[in-house]
């Protein structure tokens, strides 16, 4: 039989900072054998994992005289995405490991001796617990749901690019049209936060280059992003006025392509002999651009704050966009063979498979 069922605001000793809380649900058996079940309220919880808590919440229970000494504790995690109902009964042995025995639904419901549908109703649709949920939580913390705070300066810098940016619509007619690599060149020119919304990480680190210098020749775009180790993407484009794959011959590319192939094999061959000098002449240039100086058409994203370490090695990811795609489906699986086999790691894209990973309207 249950007892009770309630939201449990536990603490850590000499840390109130860090109140947690969880649902406490208490069943009496036909023996007179005392359960409580410990369930995780996941991301609406304040503080640590009832895993990484359940010393201090058994604990707290005891202490507040809640519940006594000899109840058995059930720890429990509701279903999710990831998985089914998942429960361990939990020993504390004083001056000791804690224990944890897993046991299934069907274990429990004969254990504790409750209603088969006991667990069918996750937490968060019980509108009165979510309301005492929602009570202690703003109790703990009254700025916990408030959105972070972001530095001025990201925020003009964002505001700036959306009210500039090129939309999708406008790329996606020029493609329509068939435009060619000059025009392409151009358009995209205007607005490079295009490259750094589908290829940076994080989305909102990131410098663009356009018409980059390199041994005697100039990449169409470059960008710089990362975390520890910059990567640094190589992007070459081509037009939209044929198709990516010859028609009746999908094992072949547009030659168009091939030249692009053979322009990002001339110049891996040229960085990599070149390393150490590359990946300097990289950093300084990122450096110089976090300053504040303008160089290759530099555009910086919203946060400049400097995430990668110069003394490590680089990442070079290569891509090369260009052609329609006529069938996805055949497509899809010649351009994942083409990169597979390639003797030289790169990034195939046709201007389909490029718009399609735009977030912007």
């Amino acid at each position: 039989m249950k007892i009770n069922d309630i939201i449990f605001r536990y603490s850590f000793p000499n840390n109130r900072s860090k109140d947690g809380i969880c649902r406490i649900r208490t069943f009496i058996t036909s023996d007179f054998k005392l359960y409580a079940l410990i369930t995780d309220l996941d991301t609406k919880n304040t503080s640590a994992s009832v895993t990484n808590s359940i010393e201090a919440i058994c604990n707290s229970l005891i202490e507040k005289l809640i519940l006594p000494e000899h109840t058995i504790f059930i720890e429990h995690y509701e279903s999710n995405l990831f998985g089914k109902n998942t429960f361990d009964i939990v020993t504390i042995v004083r001056n000791a490991q804690t224990e944890w025995q897993n046991i299934n639904i069907q274990e429990v419901i004969q254990l504790i001796e409750c209603d088969p549908n006991e667990f069918n109703t996750p937490t968060i649709a019980n509108d009165i617990l979510l309301t005492e949920i929602e009570k202690i939580r703003n109790q703990i913390n009254p700025h916990l749901d408030l959105p972070q705070q972001i530095q001025s300066d990201y925020i003009l810098r964002q505001l700036e690019i959306e009210n500039n940016m090129i939309s999708k619509s406008s790329l996606f007619n020029l493609i329509q049209n068939g435009a060619k690599e000059r025009e392409l060149l151009k358009f995209l020119k205007k607005d490079l936060s295009i490259f750094g919304e589908i290829y940076a990480t994080p989305h909102d680190n990131y410098i663009c280059f356009s018409e980059f210098p390199l041994n005697g020749g100039f990449v169409d775009f470059v960008m710089f992003t990362g975390y520890s180790k910059m990567d640094v993407f190589l992007i070459e484009i081509k037009g939209a006025e044929f198709n990516l794959f010859n028609k009746g011959a999908y094992d072949k590319l547009n030659s168009k392509t091939e030249i692009a192939n053979h322009q990002i094999r001339q110049r891996l061959g040229y960085i990599h002999r070149n390393l150490s000098e590359f990946r300097e002449k990289l950093h300084s240039i990122r450096e110089k651009v976090v300053s504040g100086t303008s160089i290759y058409n530099s555009f910086l994203g919203p946060d400049t704050t400097t995430l990668v370490d110069k003394n490590k090695d680089i990442n070079i990811h290569n891509v090369v966009i260009g052609g329609r795609t006529s069938n996805d489906l055949n497509e899809s699986h010649k351009r994942h063979d083409f990169e597979t086999n390639s003797t030289l790691p790169f990034k195939l894209e046709s201007w389909d498979t490029f718009i399609r990973k735009l977030r912007r309207n």
